[in-house]
């Protein structure tokens, strides 16, 4: 019982308190990071390098400006739905279950044994 008060008590915490728009941007960053192509073979001199920079830079400046262009079509088809709350609700789950499980670790340390103590006299 006391898992389950600790689970909804850091969830709710969490849904209210939570930058959606933060974590949205962060998000957007990594994913930038990973599908955006780096530097890469053949920058011989200074306007090789300087080239390859602006078509980065440009690249990865439309991407963004068309994910957010797909977040605010999914925010205006599905009002109900919105692209913050969803955020707001899977950052609540992880921060509920990674609460519930460092509680529960610490629980069953401090019990001692792993938190399950055997009856010596129950055979089954």
């Amino acid at each position: 019982m006391d898992t389950w008060v600790l689970g909804q008590i850091s969830f709710w915490f969490t849904v209210k308190e939570i930058k959606p728009a933060q974590v949205v941007d962060k998000v957007i960053e990594i994913w930038l990071d990973l599908v955006t192509p780096g530097r890469g073979a053949g920058e011989r001199n200074w306007f090789h390098r300087a080239y390859r920079t602006v078509e980065q830079s440009t690249t990865r400046a439309s991407r963004e400006l068309d994910i957010r262009r797909e977040l605010r079509d999914w925010d205006s088809s599905y009002p109900e739905i919105h692209h913050e709350l969803i955020v707001r609700w899977i950052v609540g789950a992880l921060v509920s279950i990674t609460v519930t499980s460092v509680y529960n670790s610490i629980k069953r340390t401090m019990m001692g044994g792993g938190g399950y103590r055997r009856d010596p006299y129950n055979r089954f």
